[in-house]
């Protein structure tokens, strides 16, 4: 049986490394915040190969006195505390002084320093926590601290290190985080000898704000600006114009430090509680100022977990602070909505939500006064009466010869007679059904030939569903089809989405994407994939992009991003006419599942007549 010993030095440093040194994120975070704690107004991150080969932090801080150095890289040695007390009013981002004698226990460091006091600074260089070379040097007051070949002396944590890519990806997050924590900091970023970002030297917080992210995001914010009960919450939060697919751009600092606290998180997105279509979230940096008395930082080594005395109460508060931000603005959303030149004179009746078809005989008369045709696609259209045979072949032959000009759904008469002598072989998987109308431009309301049943179908679930089988169809056969864009959409980015575009520009064109470099965090798209040439292309490329940041597989979650990119191909609200009805269950029949959209939702629902008459107490049993 083993007997109970003391561990030795250097591998005491190496679990407690473990703790404090998660990633090549942590030591960013950990230097990033020394030089904050120095007094630094002007900081420059640089890191190569995700901060795997080198990471150098630059500042012009206080400076370490000389005889101070190698205390430095003690553990446990720190300037920020004296005493246990200290730790019920701290003010400085670091305290536990084990982040320097963490970094250099796995690593190659080399520190420079001087302050303003002496007249030439201090070099030390340490291997594995051991102190190899230490000299005088000329250098400017401040700090520069290099750490190279990270996780040299322990290859299990470092076989566990992400891509260069995700590690990039990562200390780019903390980055920005630190330079949103003090704007009136200028923070400098390089990321393999590129210049990312540089922010400004301001007490403006909207300024750093609009140096790190996308115009977009800067237009859409609200200020926020509360105080109640000793608890102050400034900051910005988002209106209803602008949402993600993830809660990365909720950024939250409690004194100054960044925090992650999912519940604080929740709060927020409850101030907009049905504002936001689900599972979307808005974006948010807000500063909670609160004595320090009341939090407790020292739940782990990496100081970003918090705990609260009165949690429930100071999370009340940041709901309410940004729930008046909301109401005390004009939240509603913005429609910007093209101007359409008309080709009918008659002003057509918009009030009806139910469009209806009167049947006779063997053809259906579609009345010119119940069509809308704003649809974009349709305005150039001049049409006062369309008759459409019951026989499939007749429909389309007839339509397309009196539409020559008109991009309808159907664009291409070879291609219309190929599908029908398709579906004479394909099963249909939907009985023939006759068009009554449309509920409330979404519910095709339809019967069956027999008159024995109604249907209902949403017409935009049953479009994701047509959307999703056929593009997918075409991503497993590598057979998308694509369409140039005549004008290529310029989308400009923060530093992080510009990122993970660039980063997976190959997964972006296996998905008939092409996107290309547009300059500084900007992105051109060429071409997409010709199912969505009618669709919102911003929207798409950011329901990708931010499928792409959740997932840590891709492959495995491909199946997921084609189908939330497929339901925001569809437009809510998109009024249809007949020959599109038509088209739409035709293709809807053809699925392989008709029956529910990507994400499980029904498209169609059936009650028979005995239902039906039932409901109306037309049977009593």
């Amino acid at each position: 049986m083993a007997k109970i010993h003391l561990l030795d030095y250097e591998t005491i440093n190496k679990i407690a490394a473990g703790e404090v040194i998660e990633s090549p994120k942590s030591i960013v975070k950990e230097l990033v915040e020394n030089s904050i704690d120095a007094g630094a107004d002007e900081i420059t991150v640089e890191i190569k190969n995700g901060g795997k080969s080198l990471i150098r932090i630059t500042d012009n801080g206080k400076g370490i006195e000389k005889d101070e150095v190698e205390d430095a890289f003690k553990r446990h040695c720190t300037s920020k505390i004296s005493t246990s007390d200290d730790l019920n009013s701290l003010y400085t981002l670091g305290f536990r002084g084990e982040a320097l004698a963490s970094i250099a226990s796995v690593s190659h460091v080399e520190l420079i320093t001087r302050t303003a006091d002496d007249s030439y600074g201090t070099k030390i260089t340490l291997t594995g926590g051991e102190i190899v070379l230490k000299e005088d040097i000329g250098c400017p007051v401040g700090t520069i601290i290099t750490v190279t070949d990270l996780f040299f002396n322990v290859p299990a944590r470092k076989k566990f290190l992400k891509s260069d890519a995700s590690e990039s990806g990562n200390i780019n997050e903390i980055v920005v985080s630190l330079a949103l924590s003090k704007e009136n900091i200028s923070f400098k970023y390089v990321n393999n000898g590129n210049v990312i970002f540089r922010t400004p030297k301001t007490n403006n917080f909207l300024n750093t704000i609009s140096s790190l992210y996308e115009r977009a995001l800067y237009n859409s914010l609200l200020k926020v600006d509360y105080e109640n009960n000793g608890i102050i919450i400034t900051g910005y939060t988002t209106n209803l114009n602008y949402y993600r697919g993830n809660r990365k751009q909720q950024i939250v600092f409690v004194n100054s430090r960044v925090i992650k606290h999912k519940r604080i998180n929740y709060f927020i997105e409850a101030a907009y509680n049905t504002l936001l279509p689900k599972n979307k979230y808005p974006a948010c940096f807000l500063k909670i100022e609160i004595n320090p008395s009341l939090v407790d930082v020292n739940v782990h080594p990496a100081k970003t977990e918090v705990r609260f005395q009165n949690e429930d109460n100071i999370l009340n508060e940041v709901k309410r602070a940004v729930y008046s931000a909301l109401n005390s603005n004009n939240i509603m959303k913005e429609i910007k909505k093209e101007t359409i030149v008309h080709d009918y004179t008659n002003d057509m009746s918009k009030n009806n939500s139910l469009a209806i078809f009167e049947k006779n005989d063997s053809k259906i008369n579609a009345k010119k006064d119940i069509f809308d045709y704003n649809n974009e696609n349709y305005s150039n259209i001049k049409i006062t009466e369309i008759n459409i045979n019951n026989e499939k072949v007749n429909i389309f032959d007839e339509v397309i010869d009196k539409n020559k000009d008109t991009d309808i759904l159907i664009e291409n008469k070879n291609e219309v007679k190929a599908d029908i002598k398709e579906e004479a072989i394909q099963e249909n998987k939907l009985p023939e059904l006759s068009v009554a109308g449309i509920l409330m431009d979404t519910y095709i309301i339809c019967e069956n030939i027999e008159k024995t049943e109604m249907y209902m179908i949403d017409q935009h679930a049953a479009h994701e569903r047509i959307n999703y089988e056929k593009f997918l169809n075409q991503y497993n056969n590598k057979e998308i089809l694509l369409q140039e864009m005549i004008v290529p959409e310029v989308i400009n980015l923060s530093y992080d989405d510009y990122h993970t575009a660039m980063s997976n520009a190959e997964i972006f064109k296996d998905l008939g994407f092409f996107i290309e470099n547009f300059g500084i965090n900007a992105i051109l798209i060429n071409s997409i994939p010709s199912i969505f040439k009618n669709s919102n292309i911003r929207n798409i490329f950011y329901t990708i992009l931010d499928s792409l940041k959740n997932t840590s597989n891709i492959n495995l979650e491909l199946d997921k991003i084609i189908k939330n990119a497929c339901v925001k191909s569809v437009k809510a609200g998109d009024k249809l006419h007949l020959l599109e009805v038509k088209a739409l269950l035709n293709d809807l029949s053809k699925a392989e599942n008709p029956y529910t959209c990507p994400h499980g939702r029904p498209v169609i629902i059936k009650m028979t007549k005995y239902e039906i008459e039932k409901m109306f107490e037309r049977i009593q049993n």
